[in-house]
């Protein structure tokens, strides 16, 4: 008889794995962005990240990309507010 496999389930969401953005928050002074596709706007108190289908908006002070890669960014700054929209 043969074995039959099963795929391996997590508890992550099929989003996770699927190409769209992927957000972790650390406290309200960092955030790790995967998914990155652009930079839409840069300041110390507003940073605009766009994630495939939807763009996030960071606002707080003292706000900077830490680190960057081709696709993910770490936000660092005090963070007060995330506001997500479609990117249409």
């Amino acid at each position: 008889m043969k074995r039959k496999s099963t795929p391996y389930q997590t508890d992550f969401p099929l989003e996770y794995y699927n190409g769209t953005g992927h957000i972790e928050i650390i406290g309200n002074r960092e955030c790790v962005v995967d998914g990155l596709k652009s930079i839409l706007e840069y300041s110390s108190e507003k940073i605009k990240l766009n994630i495939g289908r939807r763009t996030v908006t960071f606002l707080g002070s003292a706000l900077h990309i830490g680190s960057f890669t081709g696709d993910g960014a770490v936000i660092e700054g005090e963070i007060m507010t995330m506001e997500f929209s479609d990117a249409g």
